[in-house]
């Protein structure tokens, strides 16, 4: 191939060539070029070959190990006079610079072939006694590389003629040793391993030791020796140093050659300077850390923020990222922010909170963090916090800082017991405002803070920054809506020899306003109303249409002392007429007292849930009722009531779904659940704790919808 084309076509040439696995052990033979036999194998060309009795004919000793051509066709054409096999060359005392062929893969008779590169040097003059007349033959694996498509022939018979040069004058070397010589001197080197080393001919007779320098690693060499010393074939990756003092990094493939009785004669060494491909896998190594490290340190930060994301509690998240970063960050930590609500104002309007990796200081911790009004405006913390200063990094704590930073000794004190080294302060920061500082302290027994630390601790800042605001701002939400809710809910009122408890819990997903409501109140002629109702939907509209609901109600129920029945129906007649079309679900009872201490129950129900009565007794009866739910413009439709007689000692329970409601849980089982809990109390319990505990045995895991509760209990 002439200058040109190889120019056209040498990166076409890298993907079409065989790659010689050198760090792979190879097969070793020792072949007489005068009388044509092998005469020694390592256990590698043992394995090719086997059941072969040295010493044997090279072409007996191919056909056993079934050597064929690249191609897969003969090696030797007898009926055309044509030898090609290379081993037959090499017994003519014929050098082969590099060739490729195949062999079966041990015994196996398949389809299956292993892609060798064989090459065989003749020994010169020069060498022991016992290797005149002999030449080395060794084959390597090849790892074949795939020819793209479209590839022209030329190209490929290019890269063969290319390759068999490459190798020809690669840094692949030999070299060959004699163990039964004391120290394993070398008696062989090829000019390959003078081109890589420096050494040449004038080191026969030393041991190639002369390549280890300051920095070769005596661990390997520790055990090639024992290798060596067991007989088998060794491969190491050692950094060794040429003549001129250059070092090199030389990956060393020692095999022992055997004799037929199974004696060593020789090692032969097959010595390759990789220090390109080291260089490289460094590189790539470093890249892979420095990617690993950048990927722990985005886990790192997406663990806390979603830890702190899932915290709706603003207490409770602030009292959690001091803890979160800590030991994986930080030593101990500390977050000092912005008292919202006013009640730190003794504490410079500051709340603190700090977490400790060590257990016997996170007392000390949490007394530095009542204290730490102790931190004057000179600290980095506050400055921090207060805007004059972005995040940082001190490298040390030094005195004057501690001085400046802190008020008084009892502080400082408290501070190096906790322990300082190296220092960094980042702001909180939440929608363009800072909301609060959060400072991390390396402790005198780790390393430093580094350039690192303080981009990863900048990060969690505007991270958890949001977070912590998120959490006070959904709190703040949910305040204002619970007292839109409970301000639109009447203060329970009940008439004489009545006991009537309520309870209402917001949804715990969203803090939102709803539909559900209660009331209590008592008519003119002593009797008592009470009315649990749920408007469907979960917004702003749901709680207006509840208020207009409930006034509704009281209204009718109170102006014209209406019964159960016909408080709905007039309820149905309104709402048409006023063009109101939410849907609701209500249950409207009337309690009146009657002769010897009883009472008279009548109820009414719009498609609500039935109420419990609990008897003195302990038993549990539900309230059953059918009817229309309102807001479905039946004006004229027929409401039944109910009527039945409550004991002294009966309690009425009234609820909505959301204490029943599960999407996972069909509602006759829920309904069975609320009904066996409610019979398990015991008789003495207090109206209002048997309330609280209804909402703890059918809620344990919190509620995610309004729930109400109304309990009536007769004296």
């Amino acid at each position: 191939m002439d200058r040109h084309l190889f120019a056209l076509t040498e990166g076409s040439l890298a993907d079409l060539m065989p790659t010689v696995m050198h760090g792979e052990p190879g097969a070793v033979l020792l072949v007489g070029v005068v009388d044509g036999l092998v005469h020694y194998a390592n256990p590698v060309a043992e394995q090719l070959a086997p059941g072969v009795q040295l010493p044997c004919l090279v072409d007996d000793w191919s056909r056993a190990a079934q050597l064929q051509a690249a191609d897969g066709s003969p090696l030797d054409h007898p009926e055309l006079g044509l030898a090609t096999n290379p081993l037959s060359r090499i017994a003519k005392g014929r050098p082969v610079n590099g060739e490729r062929i195949s062999a079966a893969r041990g015994s196996d008779m398949s389809n299956a072939r292993e892609a060798l590169w064989v090459i065989g040097i003749p020994f010169e003059e020069g060498v022991t006694e016992a290797l005149v007349g002999m030449a080395l033959v060794v084959l390597l694996p090849v790892r074949e590389l795939h020819d793209a498509a479209g590839k022209r022939d030329e190209l490929r018979g290019a890269a063969e003629r290319l390759h068999s040069r490459a190798v020809v004058a690669s840094d692949l070397s030999f070299t060959i040793s004699d163990p039964n010589t004391p120290d394993n001197p070398l008696v062989w080197v090829n000019p390959a391993f003078e081109r890589v080393t420096g050494y040449g001919t004038e080191m026969l007779g030393q041991n190639c030791r002369f390549l280890q320098g300051p920095d070769t690693d005596p661990a390997g060499v520790q055990r090639i020796r024992e290798a060596l010393a067991k007989g088998e074939t060794v491969t190491e990756l050692l950094l060794n140093y040429r003549k001129d003092g250059s070092a090199f990094w030389n990956e060393v493939v020692i095999s022992p050659v055997r004799d037929s009785t199974g004696h060593i004669t020789h090692h032969v060494g097959v010595q390759s300077d990789v220090t390109v491909r080291v260089h490289a896998e460094r590189e790539r190594d470093e890249a892979l850390a420095a990617a690993r490290s950048a990927r722990g340190r985005l886990e790192f930060l997406s663990g806390v923020a979603d830890t702190l994301s899932a915290e709706l509690d603003p207490r409770t998240a602030q009292d959690l990222l001091p803890s979160l970063v800590v030991p994986d960050l930080a030593h101990w930590a500390f977050a000092t922010l912005v008292d919202h609500d006013g009640s730190h104002r003794s504490r410079g309007g500051f709340v603190v909170r700090a977490a400790h990796s060590d257990p016997a200081l996170s007392g000390s911790a949490l007394r530095f963090a009542e204290n730490a009004s102790v931190l004057t405006s000179q600290s980095l913390t506050v400055r921090v916090l207060q805007g004059r200063t972005g995040p940082t990094l001190l490298p040390t704590i030094a005195d004057d800082a501690l001085t400046s930073g802190v008020a008084d000794e009892h502080g400082r004190r408290q501070l190096r017991e906790l322990g300082l080294g190296s220092a960094i302060v980042v702001p909180l920061r939440a929608r363009g405002e800072i909301i609060g500082a959060l400072t991390l302290l390396s402790g005198p027994h780790r390393r430093p803070f580094d350039d690192e630390d303080l981009l990863t601790a900048a990060d969690l800042g505007a991270r958890a920054g949001l977070a912590l605001e998120n959490a006070r701002l959904y709190a703040q939400q949910r305040r204002s809506n619970e007292t839109l809710q409970l301000a639109m809910l009447s203060t329970p009122r009940s008439g004489s020899g009545l006991e009537v408890v309520t309870r209402y819990v917001p949804a715990g997903e969203v803090a939102q306003v709803g539909g559900d409501w209660y009331d209590a109140f008592p008519l003119p002629d002593g009797s008592t109303v009470v009315v649990i109702g749920d408007v469907m939907g979960h917004d702003v509209s749901a709680a207006a249409a509840m208020g207009q609901l409930r006034t509704l109600v009281r209204g009718i129920a109170y102006d014209r002392a209406c019964s159960p029945d016909e408080v709905l129906r007039r309820m149905d007649h309104a709402l048409e007429g006023l063009g109101v079309s939410s849907l609701a679900t209500v249950v409207i009872m009337q309690i009146s007292p009657a002769e010897g201490g009883e009472n008279v129950l009548r109820w009414c129900t719009a498609g609500h849930l039935p109420p419990l009565v609990r008897e003195a007794d302990g038993s549990v009866t539900a309230l059953q009722g059918v009817g229309f739910i309102l807001g479905l413009g039946l004006g004229g439709v027929e409401r039944r009531q109910h009527e039945r007689i409550l004991a002294p000692g009966s309690t009425v329970l009234l609820y909505t779904d959301g204490l029943v409601e599960r999407r996972d849980e069909p509602m006759d089982v829920r309904l069975a659940e609320l009904r066996e809990v409610v019979t398990g109390f015991d008789d003495a319990l207090p109206l209002d704790e048997l309330c609280d505990e209804m909402l703890r045995r059918m809620l344990p895991h919190g509620n995610d919808d309004d729930v109400a509760i109304v309990g009536v209990r007769t004296s």
